[in-house]
């Protein structure tokens, strides 16, 4: 599955990059992080939780930085599976791209290639990517309030 989304924040993009190559940072935003772990400057293991439909599951997922082109592109694997409640897997492949706007505005756009593996997957492709867009939606809102009350 493809998720594809961009949001404009009120802050230069050397601000944004700091924030978002920051493992912790881009963590906060996510409502469903549970820890993240830094194994070092490419690698990191996060324990994320997270409620689909009727089903409950804690993901174990190890990502690597597979792309840094400062301020502008990050791009990010990420493999995991379940450690608690429904079993499952999910891999994807994330690209975060920076555009200055203007000296103060940088459009942020975002794309996944998200693929799913157990029961989960078995609910369908709708209902993970409403879900999806769901957690997009809360991760931009936070993201752009740590940003711009300048919590970065």
């Amino acid at each position: 599955m493809e998720i594809k989304e961009s949001f404009r924040v009120n802050c230069s993009i050397q601000e944004v990059w700091k924030f978002i190559i920051d493992p912790h940072k881009i963590g906060s935003c996510l409502p469903s992080v549970q820890s993240i772990e830094v194994l070092d400057e490419t690698h990191y293991k996060a324990v994320v939780k997270q409620k689909v439909g009727f089903i409950t599951a804690t993901f174990q997922i190890n990502t690597e930085v597979l792309e840094k082109e400062a301020p502008n592109r990050l791009v990010l694997a990420n493999q995991g599976k379940t450690i608690l409640g429904a079993q499952g897997s999910m891999r994807s492949q994330d690209s975060i791209t920076l555009t200055a706007v203007s000296e103060q505005e940088t459009e942020i756009s975002v794309q996944s290639d998200l693929k799913m593996g157990g029961q989960l997957a078995i609910l369908g492709a709708k209902l993970i990517e409403s879900k999806s867009k769901e957690i997009f939606a809360e991760a931009t809102a936070n993201m752009r309030t740590k940003l711009e009350k300048g919590d970065n």
